[in-house]
């Protein structure tokens, strides 16, 4: 008995100074400072202040174990995670793994647990499911995973609420208990173990499981997660280890819910049990603890069943083989089934999910996440993305299978309208007549429609909006665009513009509008939708041209008109002057005057010319033989520094036209480019055969037609011109050389060239580097009617006069030089001021005219009026036509006619002398009447 009291005595002192020693022991341990915040019943500080719940259980006996000794350091999460950055802590519990965390934490391998997030109301809310939470205010926990997943899970849907930012969950509680939100977000386990002291009930709303982790600072303290790891990964495949007491502690019913025993508690517990031990007292103390923890497992698995049947998830537990061996109430009612119909079954071939998953986790024990399956339970089509992992007592037993799974039938069915609208969107863009895009504030593109790449004539992907435009003046105008728009001035603008896109040699103008695009969270976009209007503005360009020379040439044509009717009397008495004199000083003079009337009339010439009213000789030429004869001319009076080349792309150089109007616009363009070069540089000439499509043509405002063109290129490497200029080259009495050194009409005779030719002149000029004139002329395949450029023309002899000739023209001072130089010619003549009156004359007079000289242009009865009258009463009587203008289509349709000869005004005696030989002799059989 003495021996018995000796060893109870010697065993109580081992009991009290055990804790001592191990304390002893611990005095080199290494101090790990780990972060704790409110978190039932994971991990929290209880009313005594110590840390207590499942983390700090598992915590205690890690650092048993790896020689730790721990220091709680007690705050929010949000602090938690900031002193975890700022090394006031080393440890870090309860933490969710995302991307975004990663990369300034380092997470353990092994996952503490999995958590469910789910929104919890106050009693008798309408908030049932995720739709209901639109427009209302929830409150959730500074960056907490839950509300981080709820967020991501309505967006998905597309629905949009309020969020209010807590410090802990129990302020997120307080506040929906309280109305200041609708409803608040927490991990499941917290608000199941919390909402009756807060009286608030759970809705259905149960979303992304998420498994949370022990943490440390990114590269620092990875040695404390290599314990953890290690640990945790034993204690997982013993089911008598720690890990699943702490489970079953603190993850049970609220009255299972206890503290970590304090040290001193053990040791009054500890003298306890062993004087029970050594008396029969203890005996029924222990049956009345026995009985009592099996009350509060009992409890605890009434809890476990009641999360079981309550939850609103598909929850299927199976046999390593596929058997059902559990399956909860929501399940059996989303399936349309009874519990008998589904236990004991194999899942294999019921289509809930793909058999091949169980096959595949049974060789390689894997976790399936996101295994989305297509059911169709009592015939409706649903979609459940299942989580399966395995639960196994041991490792060598194949263990059973949780299989969770989560009805998104909604979102599938909205994923599918998205991508069916995402088409349709694409389609529709894609199909626009129009280039269309979509960019962010700083100009980079968001998305734009394969039109741009048809613009780009490329199909690579595109590169900043900057490298598109090549010239600055086009970045420039849509920069200042957007800048309106970002800064409020404007919420829409059109511009138009000379672009120099991708590939240099593509310069096109475009008429772009941009606007503002404003998304639904208050950010802003720009939005463009523009066309190529290279074609249409190049018509307009043609048009407003054709418009302007017509108007022009109609004003040149009438000052021509006025002017030649009294060069022709100044000329023919000058004419009449030179021969009545007999003093070579005045003869002198009056020569000096015909000159001067001569290069006046050869203004009035560009004039008509211009003006499409003068005459033109249409015959089978080959260009070729006359640019060579002009480039001979060029020869002799250009400065021998600047170098002529001529490049003939084609021998098929047959066109229809007159070689003098076509020689003279090449010489006038190679003028101006010699002065453009000031003496010294290249003067390029080029032929080659083209054929215009319909592209050409539109972009040549169609001014030509398709089909083929001989193109004769003149290019030099003077100054060049810019735009203003270029638009104005073509106009009459347009120069930008000094005043006496031009008149300003030679390249305005070169557009009327090429219009009365049926083609058209462009020019491309860039300042500083030179110009290029591309003229077009239609090709001719008649090689039989080519005769050679320099034909003479035929001779004629004299006929026998003299003739009575009636003198039919408006202006007297023309009728009295034309009167005394015929009659000094022998010739008898009679005056008429106007049509009706030589008409009345013919009509009733008895004299037999010979010769009638008509002017064209009159007033009253013009001159084709008048030559109609006059065939009606003289068909056989030989007509000279005269003018000073005349309408090309009325001269045209008089000169086909049998003896008609065209005189154009102002001409001289000689002029008129050849005039009415030639017309006599080609009328010499006409017998007179």
């Amino acid at each position: 008995m003495y021996n018995c009291r000796l060893l109870s005595v010697f065993i109580f002192i081992a009991f009290i100074l055990s804790p001592l020693a191990s304390q002893n022991q611990k005095n080199g341990e290494r101090v790990v400072r780990i972060g704790i915040f409110p978190f039932e019943p994971i991990n929290f500080i209880n009313d005594s202040g110590q840390a207590a719940g499942f983390h700090p259980d598992l915590i205690q006996e890690i650092a048993g174990q790896s020689g730790w000794k721990v220091r709680y350091v007690e705050g929010s999460w949000s602090q938690g995670l900031e002193r975890l950055q700022s090394g006031e802590i080393d440890l870090m519990m309860s933490v969710a793994r995302s991307a975004e965390r990663e990369k300034s934490m380092d997470f353990g391998k092994e996952a503490t647990m999995e958590l469910w997030g789910q929104v919890f109301i106050p009693p008798g809310s309408t908030i049932r499911n995720i739709n209901d939470l639109r427009d209302k205010t929830v409150g959730v926990m500074k960056n907490d995973i839950s509300g981080i997943n709820l967020i991501r899970t309505a967006d998905s849907f597309g629905i949009s609420f309020r969020i209010k930012e807590y410090a802990t969950h129990h302020d997120v509680f307080t506040a929906v208990e309280r109305g200041e939100v609708d409803a608040g977000a927490a991990p499941q386990h917290f608000g199941l173990r919390n909402r009756e002291d807060y009286e608030l009930a759970e809705s259905l709303i149960l979303y992304s499981p998420f498994s949370i982790y022990f943490t440390v600072k990114k590269g620092e303290n990875t040695g404390l997660l290599e314990d953890v790891d290690r640990l945790l990964k034993e204690w997982k495949s013993d089911k008598d280890s720690i890990y699943f007491k702490a489970i079953n502690r603190w993850l049970v019913g609220k009255e299972l819910r206890q503290e970590m025993v304090p040290f001193w508690a053990r040791i009054v517990l500890f003298l306890a049990i062993f004087l029970g031990i050594l008396t029969v007292g203890s005996l029924l103390l222990m049956r009345q603890l026995i009985q009592s923890k099996a009350a509060e497992i009992r409890a605890g698995e009434r809890r476990y069943r009641n999360l079981f049947d309550q939850i609103e998830n598909i929850i299927i537990i199976l046999d390593g083989e596929g058997t059902i061996l559990q399956v909860n109430p929501f399940a059996l009612s989303f399936l349309e089934k009874s519990w008998d119909e589904l236990t004991g079954r194999n899942i294999r071939g019921l289509g809930i999910l793909p058999s091949e998953i169980i096959d595949q986790y049974k060789r390689d024990t894997l976790q399936f996440d996101d295994v989305i399956a297509e059911i169709q339970p009592a015939g409706r089509k649903e979609f459940v993305r299942w989580t399966i992992k395995g639960i196994k007592d041991n490792p060598a037993d194949s263990g059973a299978l949780l299989c969770s799974g989560v009805q998104i039938t909604a979102m599938m069915e909205s994923e599918s309208a998205l991508k069916e609208s995402q088409e349709q969107f694409t389609s529709f863009m894609n199909n626009l007549p129009a280039y269309a895009y979509l960019k962010n504030t700083r100009g980079d593109f968001l998305y734009y429609n394969t039109a741009i790449k048809a613009l780009l004539h490329t199909d690579y992907e595109l590169p900043a909006p900057r490298d598109i435009l090549k010239n600055k003046e086009a970045r420039e105008q849509v920069k200042m665009a957007e800048a309106r728009i970002l800064s409020g001035e404007s919420e829409i603008e059109t511009i138009e513009y000379e672009a120099v896109l991708g590939d240099e040699s593509l310069q096109q103008r475009l008429r772009e509008t941009i606007f503002a695009v404003h998304l639904p969270t208050g950010e802003l976009r720009l939005g463009g939708i523009g066309f190529d209007v290279s074609e249409t503005f190049a018509i307009e360009e043609q048009l407003n041209q054709a418009r302007k020379m017509q108007a022009i040439g109609e004003l040149a044509g009438g000052i021509a008109h006025d002017f030649n009717n009294q060069l022709s009397g100044i000329m023919g008495y000058a004419d009449l002057l030179i021969r009545g004199i007999d003093d070579p000083q005045k003869e002198r003079y009056s020569r000096k005057l015909v000159e001067g009337i001569e290069r006046a009339s050869e203004t009035t010439k560009q004039l008509l010319n211009f003006s499409r009213k003068g005459t033109k000789e249409s015959r089978s030429l080959h260009l070729n033989e006359v640019i060579i004869d002009m480039i001979n001319l060029l020869s002799h009076s250009m400065e021998k520094t600047v170098r002529i080349h001529f490049d003939q792309k084609t021998d098929n150089d047959l066109i229809q036209g007159d070689p003098n109007q076509i020689q003279n616009a090449l010489l006038n363009i190679a003028i101006n480019a010699r002065d453009a070069m000031r003496g010294e540089g290249d003067l390029y000439f080029t032929t080659q055969k083209i054929t215009a499509n319909d592209k050409m043509v539109a972009l040549q405002g169609y001014a030509i037609k398709t089909g083929h063109y001989l193109k004769v290129s003149v290019e030099d490497t003077g100054s060049g011109m810019n735009r203003e200029t270029q638009n104005k080259i073509f106009e009459p009495f347009f120069t930008t050389k000094k005043e006496g050194k031009g008149t300003g009409m030679g390249l305005a005779m070169v557009y009327s060239t090429l219009k009365d030719h049926d083609g058209s002149v462009t020019v491309q000029s860039t300042p500083g580097k030179g110009t290029v004139f591309s003229l077009y002329f239609p090709c001719s395949g008649d090689e039989t009617a080519a005769v050679p450029y320099r034909e003479k023309g035929g001779e004629y002899v004299e006929t026998t006069g003299p003739y009575d000739i009636a003198i039919i023209d408006d202006e007297a001072m023309i009728r009295d030089f034309l009167s005394l130089s015929l009659r000094d010619k022998g010739h008898r003549v009679a005056l008429f001021e106007g049509g009706k009156q030589a008409i009345t004359a013919f009509k009733n007079s008895n004299v037999s005219f010979d010769l009638v000289i008509l002017d064209m242009i009159m007033p009253g009865m013009d001159g084709p009026e008048t030559y109609r009258e006059l065939m009606k009463i003289r068909p056989e009587l030989p007509v000279l036509l005269s003018s000073g203008y005349s309408r090309k289509e009325d001269l045209l349709e008089l000169i086909k006619k049998p003896r008609i000869l065209y005189l154009q005004k102002p001409y001289s005696i000689t002029d008129l002398y050849e005039a009415i030989e030639k017309l006599m002799a080609e009328c010499s059989g006409v017998k007179k009447i």
